[in-house]
């Protein structure tokens, strides 16, 4: 999905697409977002254009089923990973990467994703059978492909997706359960899923800070009270790690923006308000600056921006 993804971020949303073809058990396809704080985000990604979105920072592990069109991520690592329609990529969190969505003229590109919560990969049963997986040899890889998902992953997958939506009033321990189902699955295919080393970098606790209230102004003497430090120092931490405090804020609104563009079908001046523009056109501009192209765009409404 675009890529900035937590939990904590997003608000439960559905919509319906009418014009998509319909699903395996004939319900109508749709862009959707649906989140549960502590357990995991579910969407459903249609883009209306083949679109490129550089440097995303992807704040959690998670696992996308590409339906149509071809998705390729390019890690900071130099490493290039593609995945076709019917397969699967999983992306290890806390990276900054880039995303290709590429589709056949005419056509859309589509995918579903299912984002875990930090907290999941914790569960001390998981926790101890992917321990095990990486004493015996097992590499981890910051995105991999997964050629053949076969039916039990793509089953728990659905099962998981279906299961996050709060209209479905499923229970959290049973909609956390179903999760975890999904990652055990991917223990059988050799790919366990870790939390990185917690840092105490500026960026991060910024990042932190700011997540789920982009809505909010986030003038300097604000975040630097907030990390009990000065403005000055706060400038130059952000200043040694290669960012500031308006590049930080500005790349989380865009990445929020683009995945709310992706998933659901909220008008672009809403979804400039969820991220703190009460102008759609400075929004648009913005978000011009950072991708390339028009907010419009995304969705298709745009073809030669």
């Amino acid at each position: 999905m675009q890529a900035r993804l937590r939990a904590a971020d997003r608000r439960p949303s559905r919509s319906a697409a009418p014009d998509l073809p319909p699903s395996a058990d004939g319900a109508p396809l749709a862009r959707q977002l649906h989140a549960r704080a502590g357990v995991g985000v579910a969407a459903h990604v249609i883009q209306g254009r083949g679109l490129a979105a550089l440097r995303m920072h992807v704040e959690q592990a998670a696992l996308v089923f590409v339906a149509r069109g071809i998705k390729t991520v390019r890690t900071a690592q130099g490493r290039t990973v593609r995945a076709l329609p019917g397969q699967a990529l999983v992306l290890a969190g806390h990276q900054t990467v880039d995303f290709h969505n590429d589709i056949p003229e005419g056509a859309q590109y589509e995918a579903r994703w299912l984002v875990f919560d930090a907290a999941l990969l914790e569960d001390a049963h998981y926790r101890g059978r992917a321990d095990a997986m990486e004493r015996a040899g097992a590499a981890s890889a910051p995105a991999r492909v997964l050629a053949h998902p076969g039916e039990a992953l793509a089953r728990a997958f659905d099962a998981a997706t279906r299961a996050l939506p709060l209209s479905e009033r499923m229970p959290d321990a049973i909609v956390r359960l179903r999760l975890l189902e999904v990652m055990h699955w991917l223990l059988e295919h050799g790919i366990a899923l870790r939390n990185p080393p917690v840092r105490a970098d500026a960026s991060t606790r910024v990042r932190a800070l700011i997540a789920g209230h982009l809505a909010d102004a986030w003038p300097a003497d604000r975040v630097a009270r907030e990390l009990a430090q000065s403005q000055a120092t706060l400038r130059r931490r952000l200043a040694a790690e290669g960012t500031s405090l308006t590049q930080l804020l500005t790349d989380a609104r865009m990445a929020t923006a683009l995945s709310l563009l992706q998933a659901t079908t909220q008008p672009v001046a809403q979804v400039a308000l969820t991220v703190g523009y009460e102008s759609p056109s400075r929004f648009a501009v913005r978000f011009r600056h950072r991708f390339g192209f028009a907010p419009t765009a995304v969705r298709g409404h745009e073809r030669n921006p």
